[in-house]
């Protein structure tokens, strides 16, 4: 198998990242609300695992991916986002 530097160790890395806690996503969480609404993303609400939930008439995961990747940036750690239109999401609270 040919191996790609770089590669290998951006997924491992990405594997391995911590994952933002709920007082992370709260201590920045008008600043998040903004990315959010600067991507058309709505409805920004955090579970209490740290997950964003948000709503997005896109189609795809476009929007929430650069949420993701903005809000990880902020941060400093991975976090995850996902739409309200799957079970994961209920029990959500506004952020």
């Amino acid at each position: 198998m040919e191996t790609v530097p770089g590669i290998v160790a951006s997924v491992q890395d990405t594997v391995t990242d911590r994952k933002a806690t709920k007082a992370e996503v709260l201590a920045k969480a008008s600043a998040i609300r903004r990315l959010a609404i600067n991507l058309g993303l709505q409805r920004v609400r955090v579970r209490g695992d740290g997950a964003l939930v948000v709503r997005s008439e896109e189609r795809g995961y476009r929007a929430t991916n650069r949420l993701s990747s903005q809000a990880g940036e902020l941060l400093g750690v991975y976090v995850h986002v996902i739409t309200d239109d799957v079970p994961g999401a209920a029990g959500a609270t506004e952020l």
